[in-house]
């Protein structure tokens, strides 16, 4: 095989995979994982069923696919912001409104996640290859740099150790998640934002 088919091929193989794992994670969301079958996934990304399985071993391997791809998205959502070279205000709101747009894009996932956790929790997620107190501490740090920077420069003026401003911030958006699903995401971006930021005791004077 010349190095030009080899490459066709493999972008062929990468579009395949794309598209099974866009089916399978809008199936998941709308049907539930048990309720969704192969065959409902190879039709909806418009391959015969036999083309999935040249793909994935079946569809707990593809639920491990969309779910690995939502954690590692998650997670550079939030790491991106940590790692700026910029104030803590400028940070948080980097933050905040890459959490914001993960809700509004990654919806499905968000709607995954909770079903897999209702139905096994973290047992479950165990049993599929994620350790979900790793992956939470990753998250974790990422957004208490950034509230320990903005204790550090003034901007939280509470004494409030960082671990628990972070839980706080964690519990503001869960809650809305849980609570609200994807209507909180039609409010207005610059009114949660701020909520955001008094949750976690950002001065008055500085909240836009």
């Amino acid at each position: 095989m010349s190095p030009r088919s080899r490459q066709i091929s493999e972008e062929m193989r990468t579009r395949s995979r794309r598209a099974l794992i866009d089916a399978a994670r809008k199936l998941f969301a709308e049907r539930g994982y048990h309720k969704t079958k192969v065959l409902d996934i190879a039709r909806q990304a418009e391959m015969s069923q036999g083309n999935v399985y040249w793909y994935f071993s079946g569809k707990e391997e593809l639920l491990k696919a969309v779910l690995r791809e939502g954690f590692e998205s998650l997670g550079t959502a939030m790491s991106s912001a940590a790692k700026l070279s910029v104030s803590s205000l400028e940070k948080l709101d980097v933050l905040i409104d890459n959490v914001i747009s993960f809700g509004q894009e990654s919806f499905e996932f968000n709607n995954i996640m909770l079903s897999v956790l209702g139905q096994g929790g973290d047992e479950l997620f165990q049993d599929f290859g994620f350790d979900m107190t790793q992956i939470g501490l990753g998250y974790t740090k990422s957004v208490m740099e950034i509230m320990s920077q903005a204790q550090s420069e003034g901007v939280i003026a509470v004494d409030i150790a960082p671990i628990l401003l972070t839980m706080l911030f964690f519990g503001l958006f869960n809650g809305l998640n849980l609570t609200y699903g994807r209507e909180w995401l039609e409010l207005p971006v610059d009114q949660v934002k701020r909520a955001a930021k008094r949750m976690v005791g950002v001065k008055e004077d500085v909240i836009a």
